[in-house]
């Protein structure tokens, strides 16, 4: 069978290496059209192999090598698809086997194929590839917000309450590999105690709200795209490729509107910036906003009551983190450490 060259194991590699490693490219960041890092992050176990003139002498690739190969395609496979990609098993490369042949180069072609085929602005990362975890302080204390005192109504001077967070990276381009490999921040509210029990007051109104939106996850899904949306609730989530670098210019990235004639004055929003330009900024900002703008609706709520029910915030880190198994030893796919918060406000 004919043995293969070092080029083309380089070219194997290096077909990947854009999308996969911590040494690619993601051209134009919206906000400053700039190059820098990006791809999901992940340390190749792989190098370039050095080749002679002498295929199979000195222009070998070992069987250690192709294993690197194997795990890194494989890592980027599982961390896309949620299964290792059965085109080809290391035993065909394993020491003492026959020598690696152009099959094998094929086989690994056709995996790289499947991980550049992958488009995350139509289709979601595997879902078994990361970790939900409550947005924690660098002191793992949680950044979630409840206000107990009552507000809202005709009689409290406050009628919006705000929680607002910062969500810090460890560098630009821990941000860029985090969005890359499919992390977000997601955010979801609950209304308890109150009147919350009792159907067509407000408190229970607010708690209707909250739960009909469910899950609102934040990420990016392109070079150019952000998106907002709930997981299988309702609202209005954004898509698009500006997001504001400075509070003055926050941007309204969801929007959740009251039930029924009576509160459809109120509202939940979420506005996110980041603290400079992408280009190089280490942190997302998010500010979640509850306007109760109801003031009651003559002939049906003359009473424009207080929101007596406790009213909690949550944030929460979806990190990749995903790994693999092969005779019996697990391995790191894309694995990364979930980004800190800080809280600026509570509600």
């Amino acid at each position: 069978m004919p043995l293969i060259a070092a080029s083309e194991y380089n070219n194997v590699r290096q077909s990947i290496a854009q999308r996969v490693g911590n040494f690619g490219v993601w051209a134009d960041h919206s906000i400053a059209t700039s190059t820098t890092s990006s791809g999901y992050g992940r340390n190749f176990t792989s190098g370039l192999v050095v080749g002679g003139n002498t295929p199979g002498v000195s222009d070998t690739v070992t069987e250690q090598q192709y294993f690197d190969l194997w795990k890194d395609l494989q890592a980027a496979h599982v961390h896309i698809f949620g299964s290792v990609n059965a085109t080809i098993d290391p035993t065909a490369f394993e020491q003492g086997v026959d020598p690696v042949d152009i099959q094998e180069i094929t086989d690994f072609n056709t995996i790289g194929t499947a991980i550049l085929g992958f488009n995350h602005a139509t289709t979601d990362f595997s879902s078994t590839s990361f970790t939900t975890a409550g947005l924690l302080t660098t002191g793992a204390a949680s950044t979630s917000s409840t206000r107990n005192t009552s507000w809202g109504g005709a009689s409290d001077a406050v009628k919006i309450i705000r929680h607002e967070v910062s969500v810090n990276f460890s560098s630009h381009n821990a941000l860029l590999y985090f969005l890359a490999a499919g992390g977000e921040i997601r955010f979801d509210a609950s209304a308890t105690g109150g009147t919350t029990g009792t159907a067509g007051t407000k408190d229970y109104n607010w708690a209707q709200m909250y739960t009909d939106m469910g899950t609102i996850r934040f990420g990016r899904i392109a070079n150019t795209t952000w998106r907002s949306e709930s997981v299988g609730g309702t609202g209005t989530g954004f898509s698009g490729a500006t997001i504001a670098d400075a509070k003055a210019s926050k941007t309204l990235i969801f929007e959740k509107q009251g039930g029924g004639s009576i509160y459809n004055d109120n509202y939940t929003r979420i506005y996110a910036w980041t603290n400079g330009a992408f280009s190089s900024t280490t942190q997302l900002n998010f500010e979640i906003e509850f306007d109760d703008g109801d003031t009651g609706t003559s002939g049906i709520d003359p009473i424009d009551e207080s929101v007596t029910a406790s009213i909690t915030s949550n944030l929460y880190t979806y990190t990749p983190d995903s790994d693999f198994s092969y005779n019996s030893i697990t391995y790191d796919a894309i694995t990364q450490s979930p980004p800190t918060g800080t809280v600026v406000s509570n509600l």
